[in-house]
Parts: C-alpha cells; structure tokens; sequence
C-alpha cells in the first residue's frame, strides 16, 4: 500500500499514464454528513477529466476521521480502471464526469 502527501502526481493503468491530483480533503456537509476526498484524474496529453469521490474515513468509534488524508496510490489506480469500466472516456471531449467509488477505488 504506497501513500503520500503529495496533492497530485500520476499512476500508470494499462500502459497509460494518468494524472491525479486531489480536490478536496475530507468536509462536513449539511445534515451532519461527511464527504470524503476527492481526486481529479485526467489521461497525459488529454484533457477530459473525472472526478472521483471517496466515501468519508471512519474512525473505529465511528465517527468520521477529520484529519488530512493521505493518497493512496493504488486506490487511485483502482479508481481509473472503475471510471473507465463505468463509461469514462479519457481521450473524449466534453464536460468534467463525477464517479462515487468504495474506500478501495472500486
């Protein structure tokens, strides 16, 4: 499991290069729920991007986890391959796609 600070960067998924970079942390919404992270995902050399959001972190008492969050970069890879599966195309044009995911990517 490799984590890290950094707020973008890029992870390889079937021999593409894909570039993250993170667009929110963790934030309290209305009703006293939660929104997890949030992370930007675009193709090199292409502009159409998506964003995937995570569910908020739990702690084991739960209640939600209010730190900042590090990113996993094999959930971010996981991401891609579930956007794409849902019908993400990098290499299209047109308007930002926003896609929910599991805490693994999925």
């Amino acid at each position: 499991m490799q984590q890290t600070r950094d707020t973008k960067g890029t992870v390889e998924v079937d021999g593409d290069i894909y570039h993250w970079e993170l667009r929110r942390q963790p934030r309290p919404t209305t009703g006293g729920q939660w929104e997890g992270i949030a992370v930007t995902l675009r193709q090199q050399d292409f502009k159409r991007e998506a964003i995937v959001q995570f569910p908020a972190p739990l702690r084991p008492n739960g209640r939600p986890d209010t730190e900042k969050q590090f990113v996993n970069l094999e959930h971010v890879r996981n991401a891609v391959a579930a956007a794409i599966e849902a019908g993400w195309n990098p290499t299209s044009r047109g308007r930002a796609v926003v896609f929910d995911v599991d805490a693994d990517g999925r």
